[in-house]
């Protein structure tokens, strides 16, 4: 018996084609990167509600209850264009990250942009470090796999390399452009004088200011990093997933970046088939 079972495993395997191989392989891929959109889109609430919904119009039509399948029939054609509404700027993002990939860069390294996490991590280290000394405020959000268009207000485009001498600039008193935050996309400064979402967690103390409960709230609702340096005290700190770490200068500000971008970076470019508060501070 056990010579047939392996007889039959045989046959079955040689009736699979290469083809077959490569349309698993496609639809593993499909899965993997519907995955990570649900994930970096943070709409796993979203999702879970698309699920009932899709199972009460089950339920529905098990029990041939006529008219209320005609009304979730006529919702369901309408949901699919709310969807594409409500995810057209991730939808954006992914296809135009998608057209600036070459096909050569999913199966090898990107040294290239490892040098580029690397640089922007050093100018904005020693940039939070400057305006530390000069107690001058500053909120940096880094994407760390979030696209927060939908999640901020305002902002005025900037699109230019990241340096230490630019950011300076932005936050300096009395600027145009030193109020709100400066959001860096592709190791590129992207925005300025943008507008975050506050936190509402009940158990951040009080004494906390806008500023750092704009960093934290950011943080709680995206996969983003964020630098805050204080006006008052010129204390650094870094925000990431509702948390915050302060007293950082700029060499353990430094590492801390290069421990949660290094990983990041190695994560998505290494080819993909290769795989609390004491002071008052604002």
């Amino acid at each position: 018996m056990l010579a047939n079972f392996f007889s039959s495993a045989l046959d079955q395997i040689s009736l699979l084609r290469i083809a077959d191989a490569v349309d698993i392989v496609i639809v593993a891929v499909l899965v993997y990167i519907l995955l990570k959109f649900i994930r970096d889109s943070h709409t796993t609430r979203l999702l879970k509600g698309v699920i009932l919904i899709i199972v009460g119009i089950q339920v529905v039509y098990l029990f041939n209850l006529h008219v209320t399948s005609y009304i979730f029939s006529k919702c369901a054609q309408i949901g699919v264009i709310a969807l594409v509404v409500i995810f057209q700027p991730e939808l954006r993002r992914a296809l135009d990250q998608v057209g600036k990939t070459s096909i050569s860069g999913w199966f090898s390294n990107d040294s290239e942009s490892d040098t580029n996490v690397l640089s922007m991590i050093r100018e904005v280290s020693h940039a939070a470090q400057a305006m530390s000394n000069d107690k001058t405020g500053a909120l940096i959000v880094i994407e760390h796999g979030s696209d927060i268009d939908s999640m901020i207000s305002s902002g005025i485009k900037i699109d230019a390399e990241v340096s230490s001498e630019l950011l300076l600039n932005i936050f300096v008193h009395n600027t145009p452009l030193h109020d709100g935050a400066v959001i860096i996309r592709d190791n590129r400064i992207a925005l300025a004088t943008c507008v975050l979402p506050l936190s509402q967690n009940p158990h951040i103390t009080s004494e906390l200011g806008t500023r750092h409960r704009a960093g934290i709230g950011i943080s709680e609702e995206a996969d983003v990093i964020v630098v805050i340096v204080s006006e008052e005290t010129g204390n650094i700190s870094i925000a990431y997933k509702g948390l915050l770490t302060r007293g950082l200068n700029e060499e353990t500000m430094k590492s801390r970046l290069e421990e949660l971008l290094g990983s990041y970076s190695k994560k998505q470019n290494p080819g993909m088939f290769k795989n609390i508060f004491t002071r008052k501070e604002r």
